[in-house]
């Protein structure tokens, strides 16, 4: 292998400035095994290129050609095959993938390593191909070889690679010398004795005139050394002079140390009495409250603005110098305790006193407001307005912030108290203001009175057992204990209401007592829900209809709905930003964070900025978030709210199922609006549980429509028709589109079409195999083609699959019918002509078929013969009397386009015979007895008769 390496070397890559670096005799794998040898080899000059090379010898002498040649980017994978055997073959994967054997293992393992070598070396590393399945052992050894080559800084590498970082380029002077030495040296290899003795003697000559160098410059250094001495004298001198200063200056340190001493203790005594006094000033100040402020905090008037100004301004004095950081030893001083247990006293005193007046304030105003308030409205269905009550309290917030601070404790029995007081207010006005819409709601209604005072009763029924559940909820409360008995007073308000209203109807209808038997009416609506779900298709569309419940009365009901929620949003916005701001539940507020007010912010002083820190530390308790108390104190002055508005919603059910619809849309819209604008209100979260409430009824509506048309049967002697179902989906889809129009639920309203039209479907199909009357085609496709004409006139985008469907089975069933009932009306010819299609499948040409005995042209004859345009056109009647019988009376529209398909496939059988006779019969001058222009004058003359 090395006297092949060497020829390569020499005749193909030493001319083309190449050198050899790895070799291997390979083969290709297969059934023709050429050998040839694959070369690795690098360029001499920089940039250095890595090359692989496969080489062929040629058959006649030894030379050798290069076969293809590829650069070393090229190479993408080496797989040795298996890293465990010895195996000779090995792959390489350049553009596709090259498969070789080489003649050994050891050249093989030798060529994978200078491959390894050459890719480490000379391609960067995202490029460096992958090796895969080669003895670690050979990457290894490449690897410490080349790491020790680093190391050794010089030469050339081990196996041979040029170390080009080492390499440096003589300069033109070394280039220069080295060319005379070796032009004066000529004789060096044709003489050698005779160079070495030239050398020789140049060598002595050189050290000679070393010698005498040195010998002449022995003076100089003793000139040098006398120098040395004389700056060694003279460094001894300074050091002396040096020592004699520092015993001078040590002789007067001390005195200048006493002189310091006795200044810096005048200095200490100056400045420690200058901070006595101002430390004793700041505290003065500090801990110091004028005799108007003391005044105004044990004689201010709170009934008054003056007074309430005053006494704000003395309380925000007296909390701020009883928080003033002090010296722990300050503490110490018999004044700073006094003073400090005069301004705890004087807090004590205020805030109670303070506690009272509100209290009082409360109780007498609420009292009033419950007193005026409900005469003033109750004629008008409004509720009363608190802005009154609101402004007159609202100057004492900054008073209530004060005492927040100040009396935790009182603090929240003031919170309690108010919730006591509004409590009892608010659930009798709203109470009162839910009966009134009620009662003007059935006065204006066209319903009778009968169902009005069930509705009425189921109402007040389901409000009763939501308070009483409140009721039980609260029991255990010890701070709001009295909310039960205030609870209570408010449901016998509403049950006197009704009575009260039942007494109404009964005066003005002038009808006995029985008349609003609640035990009657509930009997009465229990048949009525019975006949619902047992009596059939003939009372399916009860829902809509409702019996006394009219269109008009819904839209009544949903005015008065939305008038309701007009009123209690308002009034629950209110107070809620009214407890806000008064009790100061949010703490992000500018009138929270500071005493005096937003005003107080301008203030840019030491004390300013002083005040407002502590104020806003003070405001950072965490024993309860804002957003928890403000829905908890809500939550205990509106508890009717809820039971209210969820009875509201059972009465409007009650009267008419439907009614869910609207209040799901009126609820929905205004939830959708608070959770939009990130309204977290109390109202918000009320109409929430509320639109669960409505949205269940609505799913037991739709679930109820459901298992009507599920159960829906036919009577067996009548003709089938539309079905009422049907009519009733249609009724209530136009219904629902007019109220969900432009609505945040039309999500629920697409759901609940999606169940209630695949009940509908599944009913027409099971109907349609029970029919006896009506064939089962004319049942599917007259209540397919009303669904279709129907969802193509609204145009309701969730149901567009439903209405292509639709459309698919009318055409499917109304095309079968149509086969089936025209069948074959020419029967003799139809027969006639089979028989001559089947001859021609056979093999017969068409002109050869009247030479059958069977299909001549005297048979033909006699089977035109048999129908004469007298015969066709009664058995027309008959069709069309067929038709008439099976579809519905009210369905003109629908037979004449039954008819037309009838004509049309009249028509395509006619054509199809003259096609046969034409084809089969040519020159025999045979015809129909009757023409196309006849066949339409038939069809149009028993389409006429009928409709006159």
């Amino acid at each position: 292998m090395t006297a092949i390496k060497h020829a390569l070397q020499r005749d193909l890559f030493t001319p083309n400035d190449e050198r050899l670096l790895g070799v291997v005799h390979v083969a290709k794998t297969g059934k023709k095994k050429k050998s040839s040898f694959l070369c690795a080899s690098v360029t001499t000059e920089h940039p250095v290129e890595v090359y692989i090379t496969k080489i062929k010898k040629q058959d006649k002498g030894d030379l050798y050609k290069r076969q293809k040649k590829w650069h070393l980017r090229e190479l993408k994978m080496v797989d040795g095959k298996d890293s465990k055997k010895d195996s000779t073959d090995f792959d390489l994967l350049f553009d596709k993938n090259f498969k070789w054997f080489a003649s050994s293992v050891s050249e093989k393992h030798t060529f994978l390593s200078c491959l390894w070598k050459l890719c480490r070396r000379y391609l960067p590393r995202l490029n460096k191909p992958t090796f895969k399945n080669v003895p670690e052992s050979l990457m290894e050894v490449s690897v410490s070889g080349s790491e020790s080559q680093r190391t050794s800084g010089s030469g050339p590498g081990t196996d041979g690679f040029p170390t080009e970082e080492n390499y440096q380029v003589l300069t033109s002077k070394e280039e220069t010398d080295l060319e005379r030495m070796l032009s004066e040296c000529e004789n060096a290899i044709s003489d050698a004795e005779a160079f070495a003795s030239n050398m020789s003697k140049d060598l002595s000559v050189l050290d000679g005139e070393n010698i005498s160098s040195i010998m002449g410059s022995e003076a100089q250094v003793n000139q040098l050394m006398s120098l040395l001495d004389n700056a060694l004298d003279e460094v001894t001198a300074v050091e002396t002079r040096l020592d004699g200063y520092n015993d001078m200056v040590q002789s007067i340190s001390g005195q200048m140390g006493q002189m310091k001493n006795q200044e810096s203790f005048i200095q200490i005594t100056n400045k420690n009495h200058t901070m006595l006094l101002q430390e004793l000033d700041k505290l003065v100040l500090q801990l110091d409250l004028s005799k108007g402020h003391i005044k105004a905090l044990n004689e201010g008037d709170l009934r008054v603005d003056s007074g309430i100004e005053a006494c704000s301004s003395a309380a925000e004095a007296l909390q701020h110098a009883m928080q003033v950081e002090l010296h722990p030893g300050v503490y110490q001083l018999v004044a700073v305790r006094e003073q400090q247990k005069m301004f705890e006293d004087l807090r004590q005193k205020f805030a109670k006193r303070l506690y009272h007046f509100l209290y009082d304030v409360f109780m007498k105003q609420g009292n009033e407001q419950a007193a005026g308030g409900l005469a003033r409205q109750a004629n008008n269905l409004k509720l009363p307005k608190h802005f009154p009550y609101h402004r007159d309290l609202l100057p004492y917030k900054q008073l209530v912030l004060w005492l927040k601070v100040a009396d935790k404790t009182k603090y929240q029995q003031l919170c309690g108290i108010y919730t006591q007081s509004l409590c009892k207010l608010y659930s009798r006005e709203i109470t009162e203001f839910m009966t009134n819409a009620k009662q003007r709601f059935i006065e204006k209604a066209t319903i009778s009175p009968q169902m009005g005072a069930a509705a009425f009763k189921a109402a007040s029924s389901s409000t009763m057992s939501l308070n009483t559940q409140a009721s039980k909820e609260r029991k255990g409360s010890k701070a709001f204990g009295g909310l039960s008995k205030k609870l209570s007073s408010s449901i016998k308000n509403l049950s006197g209401s009704s009575q009260s209203l039942s007494k109404q109807h009964k005066k003005l209808l002038g009808g006995s007592t029985q008349s609003l038997n609640v035990k009657s009416m509930g009997k009465k609506l229990k048949k009525l829900g019975s006949s619902k779900k047992h009596g059939g298709l003939a009372v399916s569309r009860e829902s809509l209809a409702a019996s006394d419940f009219e269109l008009s009365d819904r839209e009544k009901f949903s005015s008065t709905f939305r008038e309701v929620l007009n009123e209690l949003e308002p009034t629950c916005q209110d107070e809620e930003d009214f407890l806000t701001r008064f009790f100061h539940l949010n703490i992000e507020t500018a009138d929270t964070l500071m005493p005096g007010g937003s005003d107080d912010e301008e203030d840019d002083t030491e004390q300013g900025a002083a005040r407002r820190k502590q104020y806003q530390e003070v405001q950072v308790v965490k024993d309860i978030r804002p957003t928890d108390k403000i829905w908890r104190m809500m939550t205990e002055i509106f508890t009717v709210v809820e039971p209210q508005l969820l009875g509201l919603v059972a009465f409007g059910e009650k009267l008419d199922p439907l009614n869910s619809l609207n209040m799901l849309v009126v609820i929905g819209d205004r939830v959708a609006k608070a959770r939009q604008d990130n309204d977290g209100s109390f109202l918000a979260k009320m109409l929430g549980n509320s639109l669960i409430e409505v949205k269940r009824n609505f799913d037991n509506f739709m679930n109820h429509k459901i298992t009507v048309v599920q159960e829906a049967h036919l009577s067996k002697n009548k003709k089938c028709g539309i079905l009422p179902f049907v009519t009733d989906f249609e009724d209530f889809a136009e219904l629902a589109e007019s109220i969900f129009k432009d609505s945040h639920r039309r999500n629920d309203l697409d759901k609940a079409y999606k169940g209630l039209i695949k009940a509908v479907f599944d009913a027409i199909e099971r109907l349609a195999m029970e029919s006896y009357k009506t064939p089962r085609e004319v049942v599917l496709f007259e209540n397919y083609h009303n669904l279709h004409d129907f969802l193509a006139r609204l145009k309701i985008v969730g149901l567009e699959q439903e209405r292509k469907e639709a459309k698919t089975k009318y055409n499917d069933n109304l095309q079968n019918y149509v086969s089936s009932l025209m069948g074959r009306p020419l029967e003799k010819l139809s027969n006639f002509f089979e028989g001559v299609e089947q001859v021609m499948e056979g093999g017969v040409r068409a002109e050869e078929v009247s030479f059958q005995l069977k299909f001549s042209k005297q048979e033909l004859r006699k089977c035109i013969k048999e129908y004469t345009g007298k015969d066709v056109k009664k058995g027309l009647e008959a069709l069309y009397h067929k038709i008439t019988k099976h579809t519905s009376d009210n369905e003109n529209r629908l037979q004449r386009v039954v008819w037309q398909y009838m004509q049309d496939e009249f028509l395509r059988q006619y054509k199809h015979f003259e096609d046969l006779i034409n084809k089969c019969y040519p020159g025999s001058g045979m015809k129909l007895e009757f023409t196309i222009q006849d066949v339409l004058q038939y069809f149009t003359d028993i389409a006429l008769s009928q409709e006159k």
